[in-house]
């Protein structure tokens, strides 16, 4: 008996005559690729490339015991998420981050569970706040977490104090003479708590600015990408000049 396990597709080219080779992140094998056999056959239920789709949730079985897996049996338990215009630009981007930066065959039960979520949040509502989210949880779930509760110095962060982050260090104090000449964004201690206490609660309540946040994750998330721009970001800003 085939078994089936939880998947989606990151991206996908053709392969061959009739075929596709696909990216996939999946529950159990991690991040791993797999050929796809006559995709564009037409067959009851439609063909497998009109199935092996970004953004559908999907049951799957590979074979093989090469890197290169072969895709034997697809499914969907549901349709498909529809995302457009920033969201989905923004679900690209979540792609191409789990593409670059999940090992392969590393199965991360959190970041799949977080990415599916991502998905569901994004056909929904507003992406500032899913990105920041995943961009963070997967960060932690990778070895490198961002501390919000403390300083470089290990003091508990205080709503009075100002902050600087520091990739190597975390937040560092900034004093009163330092604010004008501090590289990057500065952030109050206030701000600070108030991101820990949303990705503590999920509270959408909290009025957060992103800008900040946003700097932070960027700069965390170059220990992993090397500093390299991921095109879906280069993208999005050319989209936005036009």
């Amino acid at each position: 008996m085939t078994t089936l396990q939880p998947a989606w597709v990151l991206n996908r080219k053709a392969y061959g005559d009739n075929g596709l080779l696909v990216e996939l992140f999946t529950a159990e094998s991690g991040r791993c690729s797999a050929v796809v056999r006559g995709a564009h056959r037409r067959k009851q239920g439609g063909s497998l490339a009109s199935l092996l789709q970004p953004f559908h949730p999907l049951l799957i079985a590979l074979v093989g015991r090469g890197e290169l897996k072969t895709l034997r049996a697809a499914e969907s338990p549901k349709s498909a998420y529809v995302l457009r215009g920033d969201a989905l630009m923004s679900g690209l981007y979540v792609n191409e981050l789990v593409s670059r930066v999940v090992p392969r065959f590393d199965p991360h039960p959190d970041i799949f569970m977080s990415y599916g979520e991502s998905v569901e949040a994004l056909s929904e509502g507003p992406s500032e706040p899913v990105l920041r989210r995943f961009e963070l949880r997967l960060l932690s779930e990778l070895g490198y977490r961002v501390d919000w509760f403390c300083d470089s110095a290990g003091d508990v962060i205080r709503p009075e104090c100002s902050y600087r982050f520091e990739v190597d260090h975390g937040f560092c104090e900034v004093l009163m003479s330092e604010k004008r000449v501090a590289s990057g964004p500065v952030m109050t201690g206030t701000q600070v708590v108030a991101v820990s206490e949303w990705l503590a609660d999920g509270d959408t309540t909290l009025a957060l600015e992103w800008a900040p946040i946003k700097h932070i994750t960027r700069a965390a998330l170059g220990q992993l990408t090397a500093g390299r721009t991921l095109h879906s970001r280069e993208i999005y800003r050319q989209l936005k000049k036009t």
